[in-house]
């Protein structure tokens, strides 16, 4: 007996276990079952996230209208955006060459400027020093001068020592050298050695005591960093002085269309403050450097600014003239802009149903009075039997027709004449394939509610 009842509990134990394995592994094949449905519907979504069905009539309403995409020949411009920037050949940040303190200031921040013009004078009494120096290396030099001449003369004659010689040609020498050197000095502090010539006959030293700081270029005084009575060092800047009349634009120029660009090829600019106006220039330097970080290279472009209505650091557009060129290119009127990014709209085979709501709302409705039993449940696809004996499958309530299927591809462009532009699509597009190059916008729309009704979902 004890034996049996063994057995039958064992046996109880197994039956348990099994079935909750069982029980187990419907879980897991269901948890399965609707992770994949979950993917699949994902995947379907992201698919048809970009395209957009309309019906003929939907077309011929929006005004749409299609063209072929196929090579162009396009003597045109590539359009980019840069920045206006200083010629360093026209800027300059005057100073002195000797420390001083500031007499005088004759010009004013914003005042024009030629060169040479004198724009300050500074006190320095060590100019006094450096003239004196300069009188006595002078006078030293021509007594130095005569008696070597003399001694030479009395050598010739079998005369003179030659040891005297060979040192009063090295006192000549030594008072030569310090005459230079301070002549020099004179020329560097902008001091005329001809106010010198009757100094000894002179009743008062006609000594200069001031240093005049003069434009080295013509142009417009942009900033003045000094006051009268300020002591300078030769280290610091009086003045910044600019010149206008050229500029440079800086163009950022991407990968692709490098190998378009050539230095003399002609650029016309436009800015935000005066677009109606067009400033014209040329490509002047190509920079062998990359950009890694933006992946462009910086293209230098030459303008006449004679007009003075180009400002430092403005920004621009540019448009760079090129070549004749064969490319793959559409209608300007198809390409359509989301931030940076730019893309087209491409008619495809594919069709797809265009769903409409029933005009009249009661034609689907049951029976009045007919009540529905609390808890029924409906699978999708099951026939159900209206009160007038008509079938029909849940999904049947709205009615509709296939429409045709367009496509959202994202694009760069290239060159442009103003009426075709080139496309460098992110997927490979055929010649011959229809775009939409009218009424793109109407397109834009129904892609932004659609993804709006996908969102509410």
């Amino acid at each position: 007996m004890h034996k049996i009842l063994t057995t039958a509990v064992i046996n109880l134990l197994l039956i348990i276990f099994f079935t909750g394995c069982n029980s187990k592994d419907e879980v897991t094949s269901e948890s399965k079952d609707v992770h994949s449905e979950e993917s699949e519907h994902k995947e379907e979504v992201d698919t048809h996230e970009n395209e957009v069905a309309l019906s003929e009539e939907q077309i011929k309403l929006m005004g749409i209208e299609l063209s072929r995409l196929e090579s162009q020949n396009i003597n045109g411009y590539i359009k980019v955006n840069g920045e206006i920037m200083m010629n360093q050949d026209n800027e300059s940040k005057v100073g002195s060459i000797i420390p001083g303190r500031v007499k005088k200031i004759y010009v004013k921040e914003g005042s024009f400027v030629r060169a040479g013009q004198t724009l300050a004078v500074i006190e320095n009494p060590d100019l006094i020093n450096v003239q004196v120096e300069y009188i006595n290396a002078k006078n030293e030099y021509e007594f130095s001068k005569q008696d070597y001449e003399r001694q030479q003369k009395l050598n010739s004659d079998n005369i003179g020592s030659k040891k005297n010689l060979a040192e009063i040609e090295s006192n000549y020498k030594r008072a030569l050298a310090n005459y230079k050197t301070l002549e020099e000095k004179l020329t560097t502090y902008k001091i005329s050695k001809s106010r010198f010539d009757n100094i000894y006959t002179d009743t008062v030293a006609d000594l200069q005591r001031n240093y005049s700081i003069t434009a080295p270029i013509s142009g417009n005084v942009v900033a003045r960093m000094i006051t009268i009575g300020q002591y300078v060092e030769p280290s610091t800047d009086m003045f910044h002085i600019v010149n206008t009349t050229t500029v440079f634009v800086d163009l950022s120029i991407f990968e692709k269309d490098l190998t378009r660009i050539k230095v003399g090829q002609k650029v016309s600019i436009q800015t935000g403050s005066n677009p109606d106006k067009t400033y014209e220039g040329k490509v002047s330097f190509i920079n062998k450097v990359f950009d890694d970080k933006n992946r462009t290279v910086k293209v230098r472009v030459t303008i006449n600014n004679k007009s003075q209505e180009l400002y430092p650091f403005m920004f621009i557009t540019a448009k760079i003239y090129v070549n004749d060129d064969n490319v793959l290119a559409v209608p300007v009127s198809a390409i359509e802009s989301e931030g940076e990014n730019k893309y087209i709209f491409v008619k495809t085979d594919e069709r797809k149903k265009i769903e409409t709501h029933a005009e009249h709302s009661g034609e689907d409705e049951h029976a009045e009075g007919e009540e529905h039993k609390e808890g029924e449940e409906h699978k999708e696809g099951e026939e159900h039997v209206h009160a007038d004996g008509e079938e029909h499958k849940e999904g049947d309530e709205h009615g509709g027709e296939e429409g045709i299927v367009f496509k959202k591809y994202q694009i760069n462009t290239g060159i442009s004449d103003d009426k075709f532009v080139e496309i460098i699509p992110f997927e490979e597009l055929k010649a011959g394939t229809e775009v939409i190059s009218k009424g793109t916008f109407y397109l834009k729309s129904e892609l932004k509610k659609e993804e709006l009704g996908s969102h509410d979902h």
